[in-house]
């Protein structure tokens, strides 16, 4: 069992029509963890099979920003879209959008005549990766103006060497506060630990790691016995790792905030905060950033 410590990382977005594929592909293939499959020219086909197959959703992913002149019909029909937003300067509509808006109304020809690099007066949307508990994401989850894609237990196989022939879990801010260290990991017996935990005299952090262990003997003993990834995974812990990405409006981004790092609505989860509160800082600087190299 690995135990794997929460991050997070902001994935901009590459310039140029490409950026867009590119971005899509990076974060589709999370939900497969096929990150190897990807190469220099795989990105378009990618998101073609997407379009071809009408699985739009993590086209959502590639922001497609715009430059209409006002009076165009195009413009008042992305102003009318509730996934794009809209403002408007000197005659000219920015919009701000994604890929799956444009594929999924026969609209891809506008990256062609509208498309531009983001401005000041584009709304930014921004791309999230996270590495946390699934318990975590389903709190993130909630958010569900966000677009969203995760690692998938249902066909990611932990049994595989890719996975290392074992599970993952992320580590708890509680457990990480009881003095766990990794190494504790080597040499456990699991029987001497399991006599322990039903004495009812183990410690909180012998229960934690007993329940881990015990789900990840379980879940690959089914995968043994010929059960499929889908089935077994219904004993995987709460804590099992799991990769999110979420890419949203910075208006969107800010009410994530308000709840899992500014506790606006009560205390946010610490597992949730340890990410958040960071993240909130560290956009709030890139975008000042932004902003500062506009107007220079």
């Amino acid at each position: 069992m690995k135990v794997i410590n929460p991050t997070f990382e902001i994935w901009p977005q590459q310039e140029g029509e490409d950026g867009i594929y590119l971005q899509v592909e990076r974060a589709g293939r999370v939900c497969y963890k096929s990150e190897k499959n990807q190469t220099a020219e795989s990105a378009r086909p990618f998101c073609q099979r997407m379009i071809e197959h009408q699985h739009y959703a993590m086209l959502e992913h590639g922001t497609v920003y715009l430059e209409i002149p006002a009076n165009e019909p195009a413009a008042a029909w992305y102003q009318a879209n509730k996934f794009s937003h809209c403002h408007s300067n000197g005659g000219r509509a920015y919009m701000t959008t994604n890929l799956r808006v444009l594929a999924e109304n026969q609209r891809l020809d506008d990256l062609g005549r509208w498309r531009v690099e983001p401005t000041p007066h584009h709304e930014r949307r921004v791309t999230v990766h996270f590495t946390t508990q699934i318990a975590i994401t389903r709190e993130f989850n909630r958010h569900r103006v966000d677009s969203i894609a995760e690692q998938s237990t249902r066909y990611c196989n932990y049994s595989k060497q890719k996975f290392g022939n074992e599970i993952a879990v992320n580590l708890p801010a509680w457990v990480k506060a009881e003095g766990f260290e990794t190494e504790s990991l080597g040499g456990v017996d699991l029987e001497v630990l399991f006599k322990r935990v039903a004495s009812g005299k183990a410690s909180a952090l012998d229960n934690w790691l007993f329940a881990n262990l015990a789900a990840e003997r379980a879940y690959l003993n089914l995968i043994a016995l010929g059960r499929k990834p889908q089935e077994a995974r219904v004993v995987l812990p709460l804590d099992t790792n799991t990769e999110l990405i979420h890419t949203a409006f910075t208006s969107d981004w800010q009410h994530f905030f308000d709840l899992r790092a500014l506790d606006k609505t009560g205390p946010a989860h610490p597992d949730a905060k340890i990410l958040a509160l960071p993240l909130y800082n560290k956009m709030r600087e890139m975008l000042q950033q932004g902003e500062d190299q506009s107007h220079e």
